[in-house]
């Protein structure tokens, strides 16, 4: 009887070691801000919103179309060059 209560302390004690020790990793593991604005441009990105390639300058091509990234608009009967990039339109 007095095995079974020591043992049934041990273990107690073993786990609520544990338990703490959990508890304060838990505590030290942060994301860095970068990382928390990722993670939240990711989430904006998924949440239904489109992205599209956008261009900063342009060309007359007829029948070509590309996104403004000044505005994210579609503009028609041009060519998109220069940097590119994303944008929600």
């Amino acid at each position: 009887m007095k095995k079974k209560i020591f043992s049934l302390a041990v273990i107690a004690i073993v786990a609520v070691a544990a338990a703490v020790g959990v508890s304060k990793n838990a505590n030290k593991v942060g994301l860095s801000e970068l990382a928390l604005a990722n993670v939240e441009a990711l989430a904006n990105g998924e949440s239904g919103g489109t992205t599209v390639d956008c261009y900063s300058s342009s060309k007359s091509s007829s029948g070509s179309t590309y996104y403004d990234c000044g505005t994210c608009t579609k503009q028609f009967n041009s060519k998109g060059t220069g940097s590119s990039r994303t944008c929600n339109p």
